[in-house]
């Protein structure tokens, strides 16, 4: 079976913007080792081994072999899907469901969104996004820095209502726009205290 992608995707722009277009694009696990060959290889199969680029012999479903040196590789060796016997078709899931959330994913949350079989399933599949989406060596942001929403938890820590802590007499937030050296106060937004 060929899972040659006729269409190349494009990084960052071509993925399914709700779920609808997530099950039309991704029907199948052949349909997803098409759309990461696409990524991985854009102008075709490159050996990892010798570097040659040519249309690789298909030794299975998933196994890529170079005509040139015999070099056996696969789309997913090297990346955070490799050796797992998790479907591509579920971790690519996994991180439409993981970029989707304001809030964050727990691995019970995961878990229970994918039917995956057990907890430890979810927890690595996180692991596995969570390195990936940090560079070692990064660096702090600077210069004019944009942030789209925020959530504020107003609690009073020195003098809890309860043990649990909850809200505080705080009643007013003021948001403010910060651009260049400006500082404009936004909106002030009244908060009812508890009780």
């Amino acid at each position: 079976m060929d899972i040659q992608s006729s269409v190349t995707p494009e990084a960052g722009k071509d993925y399914p913007r709700n779920w609808n277009e997530f099950l039309d694009r991704f029907a199948s696990e052949e349909a997803c080792l098409a759309y990461l060959e696409g990524l991985r290889w854009p102008q075709g199969f490159v050996c990892p081994s010798c570097g040659v680029v040519q249309p690789a012999y298909r030794s299975s479903r998933l196994r890529l072999m170079c005509r040139s040196c015999g070099h056996q590789s696969t789309v997913t060796a090297g990346t955070i899907f490799d050796k797992t016997r998790t479907p591509v078709r579920v971790w690519l899931a996994a991180a439409w469901y993981l970029t989707k959330q304001k809030q964050g994913v727990s691995a019970l949350g995961l878990q229970r969104v994918l039917g995956l079989g057990s907890y430890q399933t979810a927890w690595t599949m996180l692991h596995r996004f969570r390195r990936a989406m940090v560079r070692p060596d990064r660096d702090r942001l600077k210069g004019q820095v944009e942030v789209d929403e925020t959530y504020l938890a107003i609690t009073d820590r020195e003098e809890p209502l309860s043990p649990v802590g909850r809200k505080n007499k705080t009643t007013k937030v003021l948001v403010v726009l910060v651009k260049g050296n400006l500082i404009f106060p936004i909106v002030v937004i009244q908060i009812s205290p508890p009780g």
